[in-house]
């Protein structure tokens, strides 16, 4: 009798020590799925703001005539010599809509395209906000309205960029387990294209 007492003490305590283990691994693997996540996010983030930092910047570059055609809450064109050729490219960024993607389950993902003259467009990044807004050198915004003209295109001196990426899929919130979260990362930055002066 106490050799089946102990043998069933036994077994109750490998089955304890397998049940932590397994629960042990069950919550690397969610860490880990996390932290993949979080830092495809994070890249997502940092290739568009990167892309974006680079054209806006030479916005104007080697351009004498009208170097903004267009601005626009999630739409802009504006010339600039992006490849360095003694001529000026139009280089345009503007967002897809979030019906034309269905390859993820975020329902705010969209495509924020970058075109340069003719070429087809290029995806940039998925996100799910792009916001520009405008001002002109004593640091007042410019209505989108007054950016239909192209005499009040010329007073922009500086572009506020702001883009929020989310997760394509949505994960377990840590602090309510019953809402899911798309572990949003956002960033603003006021661009100043030094060729716009």
């Amino acid at each position: 009798m106490g050799q089946l007492l102990e043998l069933i003490g036994a077994s109750l305590i490998g089955a304890l020590i397998m049940l932590i283990g397994l629960s042990l691994n069950l919550q690397i693997n969610d860490s880990s799925r996390e932290i993949f996540q979080s830092s495809y996010n994070q890249y997502s983030s940092i290739t568009a703001e990167q892309v974006i930092d680079y054209d806006f910047y030479k916005a104007g570059y080697r351009e004498t005539g009208e170097k903004l055609i267009q601005a626009d809450s999630s739409i802009i064109k504006f010339k600039a010599d992006l490849d360095d050729n003694g001529t000026a490219d139009t280089v345009s960024y503007y967002l897809g809509t979030k019906e034309s993607l269905t390859a993820t389950n975020n329902p705010n993902d969209m495509q924020l395209y970058r075109k340069i003259n003719s070429q087809s467009a290029g995806l940039v990044s998925l996100v799910t906000r792009f916001l520009l807004t405008y001002t002109d050198s004593t640091g007042n915004n410019l209505t989108y309205a007054s950016l239909t003209n192209p005499v009040n295109r010329a007073k922009v001196r500086a572009i506020k960029v702001y883009v929020k990426c989310e997760l394509p899929e949505a994960i377990n919130n840590p602090y309510n387990p019953d809402i899911l979260s798309y572990n949003p990362v956002d960033w603003r930055k006021t661009i100043r294209p030094k060729n716009l002066f």
